[in-house]
């Protein structure tokens, strides 16, 4: 059977793999590849064939997706573990077949068994299989029937049986029963979790390159990061900022074929198209109608819908960078950043780069970017790599991060640098070494060329950041509004205060990271040195030993509605104090309340004449019950006669406070009007 060995490999980031296979086909003119059962929905899918001479791909042939065991159970020969051989002759029932039975024609139908030590002769006999005669107390006595005719001039049917450990081979002579036999042997030496496709050719001597995409281990990167600060500018003592940063990637691919990869050219994608698993290895049959067409429905186009779009980050320049008071630093001293300087790294970090050949190159593919490994890989089965891929030194820049959201207390030593490898950089852990010491760790994010990335690898607890947020609300103006209202114009302030200490005998570089508030805009806070939708930040130096403060105010407008009648002079007053108001429109206002003011007197003095006028009709209403008992004459004419003189006083009086209430309730509602024309006249 010909070989097709692996060639070429390009994996890719979302665990598939493309294959190509490459081999002679020899005399053949067919191959057979052997794929895991769960590989089969993606090699249908993607499988292609492309013979390198004259010849034509005829077909491509795949093993049943059934289970084993359930293929043999449906197969036409049944055979057991046990009773493989009584299996077989029964299923040959009916089949021409050709005995090979030891002994001589003498001894045929004497059902004695023939001794091994025997001298060796077997005679052959033809005819139909009739099947088996097993006495179950002696095994060893089973009879094998067949049915044999004699000669051209007697045709007559005859039954013979043979000891069937007599027979010492079998000849099938139906072709039918022989293809039968090689389905079922070829299937039970098929493994359960494996599938083969066989591709036929037109004609053999042929090379044939077999192309296709399976499920695989997913390459992964990870990278070794050793950064060197540069030399202090001149009479400083302080730590530069700025470095180089040597960056190693190396590329981790696992073999998980059933075979040794030998000498593969190998290609890792950064980027991830889309894949996805169509099932065409499982057979689907159909309901169909009897007589109407089978309804079958159209998927519709995939659409997507376009994303906000945001302008790039601005760069600001650095004049925004605060500063505090210079350190009474001895200038003379060496400085006493972490790490070391000078020529002892230097000829590390040359070493470094030297003990490795990066054997990639880069290639951007659209969306995609390929890393081409120049040097054929060897991964033995079951076994791992790991590759170079990139080696650059870059520009960068040491500083500390800080966001409340991601750290407490303490800021993040980070390093900054821009990806000018002119590839691309997948995610991966990164290990962080500073003159050959071990610093830290970080995870770098996927970043394409010419992006920045950020390796936060170690906390600064040298550095304390304390974070107090605070909020309050401030009137800005104030306006009229329809009907009887003042809109107040107000501002909703957040503030946030970063109490920043330095206990390091260093400066540090400190870049403060806030999310930005939706709706708010910044006021009486320094321009950030980046800003995004999401983030902005600013950047300080913190001088050694030192501490400071740092605060970021942002503010929206709101508008509250507030009642002019509800207002009060002191607080009308100290609306014009604050000049949220100006002298005319305070005017106009405290005339509004004084008629405000007087209604609401008058309604007092109205509701203190109703009632005593309520109390003289209770007094009116008690006479009243008094006189209904009281005779016209005699002696108690006397009395009900003074109770009739006071009922008539109170009906007088009674009588004066009504007119007095709705005189009152007049003056009350011609106020009203006034109050009601005063207001309509502010707009």
């Amino acid at each position: 059977m010909p070989n097709l060995p692996v060639r070429r490999m390009v994996l890719y980031k979302h665990g598939v793999g493309f294959f190509e296979r490459l081999g002679p086909l020899g005399s053949e003119s067919s191959v057979t590849l052997t794929f895991k059962k769960e590989e089969m929905n993606d090699i249908l899918k993607s499988l292609a064939a492309f013979p390198q001479g004259d010849g034509q791909v005829v077909n491509v042939s795949y093993e049943t997706p059934e289970e084993k065991q359930d293929a043999l159970s449906k197969a036409p020969l049944v055979l057991s573990d046990r009773e493989a051989w009584l299996d077989l002759v029964r299923s040959l029932r009916g089949c021409p077949v050709r005995l090979h039975v030891a002994g001589t024609e003498a001894d045929a139908g004497q059902e004695r068994l023939i001794s091994a030590s025997g001298s060796g002769s077997e005679f052959v006999v033809s005819g139909c299989m009739v099947g088996l005669n097993q006495i179950a107390q002696k095994p060893e006595q089973t009879l094998v029937a067949i049915m044999t005719t004699g000669s051209e001039a007697d045709s007559t049917p005859s039954l013979r049986t043979f000891l069937l450990s007599q027979v010492r081979g079998l000849d099938i002579l139906d072709a039918r029963s022989g293809d039968d036999l090689r389905y079922v042997l070829d299937l039970s030496q098929s493994r359960e979790e494996q599938r083969s496709v066989t591709i036929f050719l037109d004609r053999p001597d042929q090379d044939l390159l077999v192309s296709y995409v399976a499920p695989s281990p997913t390459w992964r990167v990870s990278y070794r990061l050793s950064y060197t600060p540069d030399a202090p500018s001149e009479g400083s003592n302080a730590p530069s900022e700025t470095g180089q940063l040597l960056i190693q990637g190396w590329g981790i691919v696992d073999n998980q074929l059933d075979e040794d990869l030998e000498d593969v050219s190998l290609t890792l994608i950064a980027g991830q198209p889309i894949s996805f698993i169509y099932d065409l290895y499982t057979p689907r049959f159909v309901d169909r109608p009897t007589v109407e067409d089978e309804a079958r429905t159209v998927p519709g186009p995939v659409s997507f819908a376009e994303a906000p779009r945001y302008s790039s980050l601005e760069s600001l320049d650095d004049a925004t960078l605060y500063s505090l008071p210079d350190s009474d630093f001895d200038l003379d001293e060496e400085p006493t950043a972490p790490g070391i300087g000078g020529s002892q790294f230097k000829s590390a970090r040359r070493n470094l780069a030297q003990a490795t050949q990066i054997q990639a190159t880069g290639v951007a593919r659209g969306e995609l970017f390929q890393y081409d490994v120049g040097t054929p890989v060897t991964i033995r089965r079951g076994q791992s790599a790991l590759v170079p891929i990139l080696g650059a030194t870059l520009a960068s820049r040491k500083q500390h991060w800080f966001n409340s959201e991601k750290t407490q207390d303490n800021p993040v030593v980070t390093i900054v640098a821009t990806n000018t490898t002119g590839l691309t950089l997948e995610r991966g852990p990164a290990t962080v070494l500073e003159a050959e010491n071990y610093v830290g760790e970080a995870v770098l994010s996927f970043t394409p060329t010419e992006g920045e990335f950020f390796v936060p690898y170690a906390v600064d607890l040298g550095v304390r950041v304390r974070r107090e947020d605070g909020s309050r609300l401030e009137t800005a103006a104030i306006a009229l509004g329809k009907g009887d209202y003042l809109i107040h114009e107000q501002w909703d302030i957040r503030h946030t205060t970063y109490r920043i200490e330095n206990r390091n005998a260093y400066s540090v570089v400190l870049v403060i990271e806030q999310g930005v508030l939706s709706g708010y805009e910044r006021f009486d806070t320094a321009e950030p040195i980046e800003q995004t939708a999401e983030f902005q930040r600013w950047k300080l130096a913190i001088a050694p030993r030192q501490q400071t403060e740092f605060r970021v105010q942002q503010r929206r407008k709101i508008a509250r509605h507030e009642q002019i009648l509800n207002l009060d002079y002191q607080t009308l007053r100290a609306y014009l104090h604050d000049k949220l108001i100006n002298a005319s429109l305070f005017q106009e206002l405290r005339g509004i309340l004084d008629l405000h003011q007087q209604i609401a007197q008058t309604q007092q003095e109205i509701q203190q004449l109703a009632h005593k006028r309520d109390r003289l009709s209770d007094e009116q209403e008690a006479i009243s019950r008094k006189l209904k008992p009281l005779q016209t004459s005699g002696s108690e004419s006397d009395l009900r006669e003074k109770l009739v003189t006071k009922m008539s006083h109170l009906e007088d009086e009674r009588d004066r406070l009504q007119d007095s209430i709705t005189a009152q309730e007049q003056t009350r509602d011609s106020l009203r009007q006034q109050l009601r024309q005063q207001l309509q006249e502010l707009h």
